[in-house]
């Protein structure tokens, strides 16, 4: 499908609301429950603008993105209460969506509409881009009652996220061992809590422990679905409780 087809097919879904979603639990690992879910947003099964990356790509080119973003933000609120999933949602919102919300109180209004509390919203910025205006949105945002998530140093926030680069075979490379335990270090100092993404491998996952990762999401703790775990494996909580025991026992 060519391009203007793609825009052509991108204007129906948004006429059509035509927007699922799934999401995948993030636990926190001191507490062995969860925290809150990841949202992710899905096109239609058949359609070639099905997964988010499509999406986000063709609306960006079309100038589209905003009422996307617009969209999908509102119906995954929606999703998400409908569903009775317990915890915080995590949305991840552009530079550009972040300033759009903020100027005129637009956020506080789609979450009353969605019955969803401030309190249990995260949102995430993990772009790079600093469009204008949003260092005043992203303080905003906590204003107006909202936990806040990136991965950039420097901007205010309640979770640190550890990306994947910093995760995948963090067990077997001393160099990444290094940096997240830098990091969860650092941010423990400043009062946040971490994030460690794209766990798959339990190695991984009790390394982050022994490093006393506060928080973790990826495959081996729960899969992306409309219907998400809502409590650990009982392997995975044991592999978690002995990893946070040998933490415990090598404190000075």
């Amino acid at each position: 499908m060519y391009f203007s087809g793609l825009v052509t097919h991108l204007r129906d879904i948004l006429a059509c609301q035509a927007l699922g979603f799934v999401f995948q639990p993030i636990f926190d690992l001191r507490r062995r429950e969860v925290l809150g879910y990841k949202t992710l947003m899905r096109g239609p099964a058949d359609s070639p603008l099905h997964t988010p990356e499509q999406l986000l790509r063709v609306a960006r080119d079309a100038g589209l993105g905003l009422p996307l973003e617009r969209l999908a933000a509102r119906r995954a609120v929606a999703t998400f209460v409908a569903a009775g999933l317990p915890g915080r949602l995590f949305i991840n919102l552009s530079g550009a969506m972040i300033v759009d919300v903020s100027e005129d109180d637009e956020l506080p209004r789609m979450l009353d509409e969605g019955g969803l509390d401030t309190a249990r919203l995260v949102v995430e910025y993990m772009d790079t881009d600093s469009p204008a205006g949003l260092e005043d949105a992203w303080q905003k945002l906590r204003v107006q009652g909202c936990g806040r998530a990136t991965g950039r140093s420097g901007m205010g926030a309640d979770f640190i996220k550890l990306p994947l680069s910093c995760t995948h075979r963090v067990h077997a490379d001393a160099v990444r061992r290094d940096r997240a335990a830098a990091t969860i270090e650092d941010t423990r100092q400043r009062g946040l809590r971490v994030i460690a993404e794209g766990i798959e491998d339990a190695r991984d996952l009790a390394t982050l422990c022994e490093l006393e990762c506060d928080c973790a999401q990826g495959f081996l703790l729960g899969m992306p679905a409309t219907e998400p775990v809502r409590q650990l494996s009982r392997s995975v909580a044991g592999l978690i409780a002995t990893a946070s025991a040998r933490a415990a026992l090598s404190r000075p």
